[in-house]
């Protein structure tokens, strides 16, 4: 089956909603025809030169990463003369797109965080700061007799229904309707110009606010009713919330040292890992942020951490760690992404085996580490 730039983009916007990106970030597609055939895609964390020779080389149709090609980059021509030119011109050349999911993939569930959660081994993992509320709304819909069950299927299926970890969820109460059908009407039940009362469901469910649309035109794709009656209620609860960074607890207490080590195994770091605190204390609780999250770092304390990872810690931003009694490991912020890139192949290979597209993902080989020590 024909795959397109559409179809990859769609995928991964069900993976990171684009509404859970920072309001900064600058994540989606950045460069390519979204109608454009895919056979091959690249996974890497940067759109940097090497990353687009090798994409080139291999015969990828696009790159998909996790940090985004025009992220704080204002651009006002495209030319040969600066670096950002000149890998727009090498893309647009070799007929490869270029693809992101950033901070909406640090926040969504399965995304960044919640891998090196995984990694390190955190149990009883929680949001480290919310960024996001899902707001609710109320679909109410009036039903005939011998209808209810597959109205009530569409509108769940389409999104409606879910509360905590049940779904299908839905109220109905059963009335009397009353319509005249006018002149040019082709009514289901009664006759044009007779007032027509007839015995009526009340159906009713609660929603996310984005998939309201789609319910509506799920419901009226099967009511038998010309003119389908329904109600859309803004309600005060609030749905699923999302967040930045997590925040979990070891199975078992680890002294700093022997956390700083397993951290270096499992995150495949070569170099020296840069580590605050005292190396003897006792680890339980660890807050973490992908990339550069030094400014959680206070919300992971009060929230009963004695160890923070994240990456570009900064000389005074320790001190302040110390003063607050509180360990922090600098895992750099390659190493704390990167760990991204096979996760994105396997759910592409996945999906493109259960939906029967002829596609082949493959991860990046490039190294992108900027730093080297000796």
């Amino acid at each position: 089956m024909l795959v397109t730039v559409k179809d990859i983009v769609a995928f991964m916007e069900g993976i990171a909603p684009p509404h859970l990106a920072e309001h900064w970030d600058n994540t989606g597609l950045a460069v390519g025809d979204y109608e454009h055939p895919v056979k091959k895609i690249l996974v890497a964390l940067d759109v940097i030169d090497s990353v687009i020779e090798e994409a080139v080389e291999i015969g990828a149709d696009l790159i998909l990463t996790h940090h985004p090609m025009l992220l704080f980059r204002k651009i006002d021509n495209i030319t040969k003369n600066d670096a950002v030119g000149r890998r727009i011109y090498k893309l647009i050349e070799n007929e490869i797109a270029a693809l992101s999911a950033h901070t909406n993939l640090d926040v969504a569930e399965g995304g960044t965080n919640d891998v090196l959660a995984e990694i390190i081994g955190l149990t009883n993992v929680e949001i480290l700061e919310e960024t996001y509320t899902e707001e609710l709304r109320k679909i109410v819909v009036y039903v005939p007799k011998g209808h209810l069950d597959t109205v009530r299927k569409a509108m769940c299926d389409a999104g409606g229904g879910h509360i905590g970890g049940y779904s299908h969820c839905t109220f109905q109460v059963q009335g009397e309707g009353t319509f005249l059908p006018l002149e040019g009407t082709t009514p289901y039940i009664g006759q044009e110009g007779i007032l027509e009362k007839t015995t009526e469901w009340r159906l009713e469910t609660v929603a996310p606010f984005n998939k309201v649309d789609r319910i509506i035109q799920a419901i009226k794709a099967v009511h038998p009713y010309e003119e389908v009656a329904y109600d859309i209620y803004p309600v005060e609860q609030k749905g699923k919330k999302e967040g930045i960074g997590r925040i979990g607890e070891l199975e078992k207490p680890m002294t700093f040292s022997e956390v700083a080590k397993r951290l270096k195994e499992m995150l495949n770091i070569d170099d020296h890992l840069r580590l605050v605190g005292n190396p003897n204390q006792e680890i339980r609780r660890i807050g973490l942020c992908t990339g550069s999250g030094v400014e959680f770092m206070a919300a992971a304390k009060k929230q009963g951490a004695d160890l923070y990872l994240t990456g570009d810690l900064k000389f005074h931003e320790a001190q302040k760690a110390l003063e607050m009694g509180l360990c922090v490991g600098d895992i750099t912020h390659y190493a704390s992404e990167v760990i991204i890139v096979p996760v994105l192949q396997k759910a592409l290979q996945q999906m493109a085996q259960e939906k029967g597209w002829t596609l082949e993902v493959v991860c990046s080989k490039v190294n992108g580490q900027t730093f080297w020590t000796i």
